[in-house]
């Protein structure tokens, strides 16, 4: 075998197997560059209430903030931890103070909150010192999307993905998720109905049927226009 032969089969056979291991997406190794990932932190949200010489309680000009608060955290906070009131000792405004904790208790109780937590503070005496409302949540955090106008979109030699590809939607997603807690992972199961499982065990055991029964009102049909 001539070594010109021999060559050139070392090299066919070097070629063979290059294109045996050859992967694209290895070849760029852009692919995974752009994940343009959804960031979930979490935060402290903090509602501070002053006193006022006006008002022998909560003021007036701060209820409709604290129902906002409220109904805040109802939606964001509510599953992570109580609604906590801090209410500064020590301080000039003791009486408004206390009747103001009291009007926040009233308050919350309208809006369903049940599960508030009292911790109070030392206000050194300061009159300037304000009830505290605080809870704990989560907030979304989305991609910095690169500018289009920055990107030249005819460069498509390794048909790679344009680096902000996916990049407005996860950002749309972040700012829509109602509770960004739900990227961590998925919701613990609510309690089982226990008296509604021995119910439907006992007639399945019986032979008798195990769907609620329903009466005519409780019919879905719209209308019997067109038949």
């Amino acid at each position: 075998m001539s070594y010109f032969k021999l060559i050139s089969g070392v090299g066919a056979l070097a070629l063979l197997a290059s294109c045996s291991t050859y992967d694209p997406m290895l070849k760029t190794g852009q692919n995974d560059r752009y994940s343009h990932q959804i960031d979930v932190v979490e935060e402290t949200v903090v509602m501070e209430v002053a006193m006022s010489e006006a008002a022998p309680g909560l003021p007036y000009h701060e209820v409709n903030r604290m129902k906002a608060f409220l109904a805040d955290y109802k939606s964001r906070g509510a599953r992570h931890g109580p609604l906590i009131l801090s209410v500064p000792q020590g301080s000039p405004w003791a009486a408004k103070l206390e009747q103001s904790a009291e009007q926040t208790y009233d308050l919350a109780y309208d809006y369903g909150v049940r599960d508030v937590s009292r911790s109070d503070y030392a206000s050194n005496g300061s009159p300037d010192a304000p009830l505290v409302l605080a809870y704990r949540a989560f907030k979304a955090v989305g991609p910095n999307c690169p500018s289009l106008a920055q990107i030249d979109l005819s460069a498509t030699s390794t048909n790679d993905p344009t680096p902000a590809f996916g990049c407005s939607v996860n950002a749309n997603l972040a700012a829509m998720i109602a509770d960004p807690a739900d990227l961590l992972g998925a919701r613990p199961e609510d309690p089982a109905d226990t008296v509604r499982r021995v119910d439907v065990l006992t007639k399945y055991r019986t032979g008798q049927p195990t769907a609620t029964e329903r009466t005519d009102s409780e019919t879905g049909a719209i209308s019997n226009a067109v038949e």
